[in-house]
């Protein structure tokens, strides 16, 4: 594999990323908007009447076995910071499948991509070349946003809320599950736009890892789901074996010489 071919292929998807009002507009707003959410929901709460969350309040949620040992204000916080968690890993999964669809579909509809097929390079090189271009950017925005995160909850929240925030769990998760998110949301791209011709349908496929996280996210607001090491290992276990199989199916899906004839 050229290393050199494929810092080609990232340097030219970098540049036109920087053309594309559309993946440029959302790279924006999603991280602002939703660590916003996080430290905006946990100012105002961390704010109101304790009364507000005993049992049977408006807002007063059933805390897990594992969170019993808080008073229910603060138990409350938390699990609300744990569900926005897993919105910050919508990052990941939402960034790169936008990335990719205009990365294949969008050289379909310039014309760009014809002679790039036809050159020397290998469907591997190009592939973790679009890959790399599309999963880096999105990876460092999910780990801005937690960093930011844990900022603001350092300074507005309580020091039992702000360690919540940042224990294992979460700071291993952003570090190895936003990976393994947008590269797995990055191969079912290419899958898409490698079959389609309009990105949007390409970028529908997105909603195959939004509604699961979200039901997970209840599991956790509702106190039936408790987030720990052993549940982030085997989680991290699947996806990485769901990434094996997709960007075998990815590669094995991306046949050069169907997709010229079919686009001409």
């Amino acid at each position: 594999m050229n290393t050199q071919r494929i810092r080609v292929i990232i340097s030219k998807e970098w540049m036109d990323m920087g053309k594309n009002k559309m993946v440029l507009i959302m790279m924006a707003l999603m991280p602002v908007l939703l660590v916003g959410m996080v430290l905006g929901t946990t100012y105002f709460m961390a704010r109101a009447p304790e009364q507000d969350f005993e049992p049977g309040a408006g807002s007063g949620i059933a805390l897990p076995p594992e969170m019993a040992h808080l008073d229910p204000k603060t138990g409350t916080i938390i699990m609300m910071n744990d569900q926005y968690m897993f919105y910050l890993l919508l990052i990941p999964m939402a960034l790169p499948v936008y990335i990719a669809a205009y990365s294949i579909i969008g050289e379909k509809e310039t014309r760009s991509l014809e002679p790039l097929l036809a050159t020397p390079i290998s469907t591997a090189e190009l592939l973790v070349g679009k890959t790399i271009a599309a999963v880096t950017p999105a990876v460092l925005l999910a780990w801005g946003s937690f960093a930011f995160t844990a900022l603001g909850m350092y300074i507005i929240a309580s020091p039992l809320i702000f360690e919540y925030l940042v224990r294992p769990v979460w700071t291993l998760s952003m570090a190895i599950q936003a990976p393994l998110f947008a590269l797995l949301s990055t191969s079912c791209g290419v899958i898409a736009s490698s079959r389609m011709n309009d990105p949007r349908a390409a970028q529908q496929v997105t909603a195959l890892f939004v509604v699961p996280v979200v039901g997970l996210s209840m599991l956790v607001l509702m106190g039936r789901l408790y987030l720990s090491l052993q549940l982030l290992l085997w989680a991290t276990l699947l996806m990485v074996l769901v990434n094996v199989g997709v960007l075998w199916l990815a590669v094995k899906l991306f046949q050069r010489e169907t997709i010229l004839t079919r686009w001409k």
